[in-house]
């Protein structure tokens, strides 16, 4: 199918802690499918989050704005309908776009841009006018006794690991199914022979690897003799909501810790099959080759670091995803490699460039393609990352460079943070108070102080006040 623009495929999944791909030098996990395009494609090594919670992070990556211009700051914040996104602009220039998968939009806005959704992710109550009953004809609800909500929600989610099918994964194996058929239809629509001629913009977006922690039999049985889990012990020199602090030998046992690592790595090579679903059907459709691809997450997993399980933190496990581009056509086939601190809201510029449409002026972001092509020395090497009302927040992280800078202002007489990542990886030493270090300290606590408030919104989910974007060039 001729067109001038290339498609786009967006491969998302969601929780994927970065070091778990072999590009990471992890030599356990099997991903031939994202293997494949890392390989032949550009590797972002220092990619971050906007936000280590699901939902911020993905509105956040559809805007290109971090979450206090992008107004979604939590989990239950539904980004106002006037906000801009990448399959709405794409679409008006010419794309058709069609979300396969989780969006976890919230609120009555359930596209955002998108023109078509498929899966199990479409919910709300869409614009409904009609507001419910409470009358003496409204069913009486009444739940088993037994069931609902784990009380301790993350040490019972590591001590119920086991093989199996987990909840989402069925969700995704339903996305999947309906994506490879929106496909064939798309190219070829054999009973009516009308396909699509606009480009494609598509997401297929995974929940796997993201908890309860169940892969098939096959996949335990192969990291149980081949993972550990991480045991290390809660330091409580850094500040860390107890909701995500998991003890083991006290919360849980080391096999249940053990069974949870396995677990989680075969969720990460299933989900890596289901994207290689969809690869085959792209090549058996004969358009691969016409694709950009685009693999992210919405931000990683603890997995027991620091005695730290789950998101919602700054430590690298949680804040820094996996990140990649394959576009043979413009950049060939060489792995390359970048190593500069780049953010999810860096992507709706990036795609825009290469789909040679207008940047809209408002973005938080700047389009990765310099950095692709080796221009380095213009490049703002300063990321953000925050949480709001979730346990971990209100904090920010900005990082530059290598040095990584905490603030927390929740009341609770939490440590601000900082480390060197040059000489310190794993983030064992809080520089917070080391005098060397006073210098790069108020310069990071500047340009956190310096960021925006967040965005005032109304009871309609509509601004009340301007635009307020980031400035990098501090």
């Amino acid at each position: 199918m001729s067109t001038n623009k290339p498609h786009i495929l967006f491969l998302i999944n969601d929780e994927h802690r970065p070091d778990i791909l072999p590009i990471e030098g992890n030599s356990v996990i099997r991903t031939p499918t994202l293997s494949r395009f890392i390989n032949e494609g550009v590797y972002f090594r220092n990619a971050y989050t906007p936000s280590p919670v699901c939902v911020p992070a993905r509105q956040s990556f559809l805007s290109g704005l971090y979450p206090r211009n992008s107004g979604c700051l939590n989990f239950g914040d539904p980004m106002p309908t006037e906000v801009r996104t990448m399959p709405g602009h794409l679409g008006n220039y010419g794309y058709y776009s069609c979300c396969a998968g989780k969006m976890h939009f919230v609120g009555q806005d359930v596209m955002h841009g998108w023109q078509e959704r498929i899966g199990r992710d479409i919910i709300g109550n869409n614009g409904y006018p009609f507001p419910p009953v409470k009358d003496e004809y409204t069913a009486q609800i009444k739940r088993e006794p037994g069931t609902g909500m784990k009380q301790n929600k993350v040490v019972q989610e590591i001590r119920d690991a086991q093989p199996g099918i987990g909840h989402w994964m069925l969700h995704d194996q339903y996305n999947v199914d309906g994506a490879l058929l929106f496909l064939e239809e798309y190219f070829v629509n054999a009973s009516y022979d009308r396909p699509k001629a606009n480009p494609l913009c598509m997401a297929v977006s995974l929940i796997a690897p993201h908890y309860p922690y169940q892969c098939p039999l096959d996949l335990f049985n192969y990291y149980m003799q081949r993972v550990e889990p991480i045991v290390e012990e809660p330091n409580e020199n850094f500040d860390y909501d107890n909701f995500f602090r998991v003890e083991v030998g006290k919360d849980v046992t080391y096999r249940q810790a053990h069974r949870a690592t396995a677990a989680y790595y075969g969720m990460i090579e299933w989900m890596d099959r289901q994207f290689g679903r969809v690869i085959d059907k792209l090549e058996h459709l004969n358009v691969l080759d016409d694709f950009i691809i685009v693999f992210l997450s919405d931000h990683g997993e603890m997995l027991g670091t620091k005695g730290l399980w789950e998101k919602q933190s700054y430590f690298e496990p949680s804040v820094r995803v996996p990140l990649s581009i394959w576009n043979p056509e413009r950049f060939g086939v060489e792995q390359n490699i970048v190593n500069e601190n780049v953010s999810l809201v860096d992507l709706f510029p990036t795609l825009c460039e290469l789909s040679d449409i207008p940047t809209p002026e408002e973005l938080d972001g700047n389009s990765l393609v310099p950095l692709i092509q080796g221009e380095t020395a213009d490049w703002d090497d300063t990321v953000y990352s925050e949480l709001w009302r979730a346990q971990n927040g209100p904090s920010v992280m900005v990082k530059e460079g290598d040095l990584k800078y905490f603030q927390f202002n929740n009341d609770k007489g939490w440590q601000d943070q900082l480390f060197d990542l040059s000489n310190d990886p794993s983030e064992n030493n809080n520089l917070i108070n080391d005098p060397n270090y006073s210098e790069q300290l108020t310069h990071l606590r500047s340009k956190v102080n310096a960021l925006p408030t967040p965005r005032e919104k109304n009871k309609d989910n509509t601004f009340i006040d301007l635009h307020k974007p980031i400035n990098n060039s501090l």
